[in-house]
C-alpha cells in the first residue's frame, strides 16, 4: 500500500511503503490526469492508476518522468494509453543506462519481472516545457545536480512544486554535480515563498511557510560537505577522516528515510572526495 496525501483539491501525493518514502504526484483535471513518477514496483503503479479511475473517475492522460532512475519511472508502463514526458536526457538515460540497471534490478527482485522501460514520446531539452490539460497548466524545468536530467514540475495557479529528488532529505548527487545541485536548489530558493506545498523526491511534503528554511538548509549542508572534503583533502588526510562529518555535524536526522540518511550522506562524501583529490592542492609542508 502506498501513502496517499492530497495536498490541494486536485494535486494529490502517493508515498511508497515499499522504498524510501520515494513520491508520486496525480494532478486532476476535467479532462484527465497527468502523473508525476510512477513509484518502482508495479503493485504500486496499479495503486495511483485505480485511485485515478476509481476514486477521481478519472484517467490518466500523462505521465512525467522527473528523472531516468527506477524507483521514479519503474511503473511507467503500468500507464498504457498515456503519454509519457521527460527531459531529452531522460530518454537518453533511459535507453541505456536505464536498460542495464532494469536487468540487474530484476535479477536482484523477482517483484520486477514484469517491469520494462518505456521511452518518452514528447522530451525537451532547453529552457521549460509547458503543459496543459483541462484547465490546469504545468510548467517543467530543468533541474540537473542529482542527476544530470532532473527536472521539477509546478502546478500553476496551485503553486504546487514536485521538486523530484532536487530536494531530498539528504540531498544526494553521486551520479550527478554538487555545483548543479546547488544552483538548481538556489533557483527553488527563489521562488520558495510562492510555493504553497513541496513536494520532495522522498519524504514528507514540504508546507507554505516552512519552504524557504528548509531549501536554506539543504543549501547550507552541500556547503557544508564540499567544505569539509576541500580540508581532507589540503590536509593530506585520508578518506576515513572524513567520518568525522557526521550526521550531526551537518543537521540532518538519523532517522529520515528508514534510517538512510547515513548510507547517503557517506555517499556523498565519498565520491566528492573521489572526484575532488586530483583538483585540489594540498597545504604546502612546513619545514623547520
Amino acid at each position: 500500500m502506498t501513502q496517499i496525501e492530497r495536498v490541494t483539491d486536485d494535486v494529490y501525493v502517493f508515498t511508497s511503503e515499499l522504498y524510501a518514502q520515494v513520491t508520486a504526484g496525480v494532478i486532476n483535471t476535467r479532462l484527465g490526469a497527468i502523473v508525476v513518477d510512477t513509484l518502482p514496483y508495479p503493485s504500486e503503479a496499479r495503486e495511483i492508476k485505480e485511485y485515478v479511475e476509481s476514486h477521481l473517475s478519472s484517467r490518466v492522460r500523462y505521465v512525467i518522468n522527473t528523472h531516468y532512475h527506477g524507483d521514479h519511472v519503474y511503473g511507467t508502463h503500468i500507464f498504457t494509453g498515456a503519454q509519457v514526458i521527460s527531459h531529452e536526457l531522460t530518454r537518453q538515460r533511459l535507453s541505456t543506462t536505464g536498460v542495464e540497471g532494469l536487468a540487474l534490478a530484476k535479477s536482484e527482485s523477482s517483484e520486477l519481472s514484469s517491469v520494462k522501460i518505456v521511452l518518452p514520446q514528447i522530451t525537451f531539452d532547453s529552457g521549460s516545457f509547458r503543459l496543459r490539460l483541462g484547465g490546469k497548466s504545468i510548467v517543467l524545468n530543468h533541474s540537473p545536480g542529482h542527476s544530470e536530467d532532473v527536472i521539477t514540475v509546478l502546478v500553476e495557479g496551485e503553486q504546487v512544486l514536485f521538486a523530484s529528488d532536487t530536494v531530498m532529505p539528504v540531498p544526494f548527487f553521486p551520479d550527478g554535480d554538487i555545483k548543479q545541485l546547488m544552483k538548481s536548489l538556489e533557483n527553488i530558493q527563489a521562488m520558495s515563498s510562492k510555493v504553497t506545498n513541496l513536494v520532495q523526491g522522498h519524504g514528507a511534503v514540504i508546507l507554505r511557510g516552512e519552504v524557504t528554511g528548509y531549501i536554506e538548509k539543504q543549501i547550507k549542508y552541500l556547503k557544508t560537505v564540499d567544505s569539509a572534503v576541500r580540508q581532507v583533502l589540503k590536509r593530506r588526510y585520508s578518506k576515513k577522516s572524513l567520518l568525522r562529518t557526521d550526521l550531526a555535524s551537518v543537521d540532518i536526522d538519523r532517522a529520515v528515510l528508514g534510517g538512510l540518511a547515513e548510507e547517503l550522506h557517506w555517499g556523498n562524501l565519498e565520491c566528492l572526495y573521489d572526484r575532488l583529490k586530483r583538483y585540489v592542492k594540498p597545504y604546502p609542508s612546513r619545514r623547520l
